[in-house]
């Protein structure tokens, strides 16, 4: 739990960053020469589906350790695999195989967040998501360049989306939408009886995301997306105001006696300390 985000958005960019020498078989070769070169489908899948696939999975282990040094993948090489499947008509397999190497991914992740809330306290289940959230978007920025072209020429084109959305789709539908009405709930509940127990950075961040990933999330629970993203609720009406001050009264005396709370026991136990024994 000590990756910031600001960590995982740098490792993002560099996880997807170039090219030094390897076995892979573009190496070398300019890429239009490449795409001219045959591939059968015992080729796609011996030998291009496997090294991307390896790729992806080094993505999907989320952002590296402090110590790592250089790029996550070698992008170049995965590039030009995934740039030569598409010319050489395997758009539609590739497509399939990637959606369901990720899909099976994110069907772990999901079980593995569930196991942890029967497993824990609820209230933990907030910082877990923090972290699911942050590590499927950091593999999600190093994934789709990798695979631009099939995005180009196969997902906007023949299925009329793009790789961002259907990835995002996916993982929303399999992780997030399971576990949502108890997250929300959860954030409410801990915003109005125990403010700051959560770092506040990261119950924004947790909202602010789940927005950005699904913005029907905001349309379904509007009261608590509305303390985290402007414009949710429709522009306040004046017959409104008694209403909105009164709402504000009642969460500053909460964090007024949250606040003197915290500090009668931080004297008191300073106090303790103080006390001979």
């Amino acid at each position: 739990m000590g990756t910031t985000m600001e960590e995982i958005a740098g490792d993002s960019a560099q996880g997807a960053k170039s090219p030094s020498p390897s076995s892979n078989p573009a190496d070398g070769i300019p890429r239009r020469l490449l795409a001219l070169t045959n591939m059968t489908s015992e080729d796609y899948c011996n030998t291009y589906w496997p090294q991307l696939r390896a790729a992806i999975d080094k993505l999907l282990e989320g952002p590296p350790p402090p110590h790592h040094l250089g790029p996550v993948i070698e992008f170049e090489p995965m590039y030009s695999a995934a740039y030569k499947c598409v010319c050489q008509q395997h758009s539609e397999a590739l497509y399939n195989d990637l959606m369901s190497h990720i899909e099976r991914h994110f069907f772990r992740v999901a079980i593995q967040l569930q196991v942890k809330i029967s497993n824990e306290n609820e209230s933990q289940l907030i910082d877990h998501c923090f972290y699911v959230i942050h590590r499927a978007m950091y593999s999600l920025d190093g994934i789709i360049p990798v695979f631009t072209y099939l995005n180009k020429v196969y997902v906007s084109t023949k299925l009329s989306s793009n790789l961002r959305t259907e990835l995002q789709s996916l993982f929303c539908r399999t992780v997030i939408d399971p576990i949502i009405d108890k997250l929300v709930a959860i954030v409410k509940q801990t915003n109005e009886t125990k403010p700051f127990s959560v770092a506040p950075q990261v119950m924004a961040s947790v909202i602010k995301n789940l927005h950005k990933l699904n913005p029907n999330y905001s349309q379904k629970y509007p009261q608590v997306f509305a303390g985290y993203i402007p414009g949710v609720l429709p522009a306040m009406r004046e017959h409104e105001l008694s209403s909105y001050i009164d709402e504000t009264r009642e969460l500053q005396a909460t964090l007024r006696q949250f606040w003197i709370t915290s500090n009668a026991q931080g004297r008191k136990r300073c106090l303790d300390e103080e006390t001979p024994s």
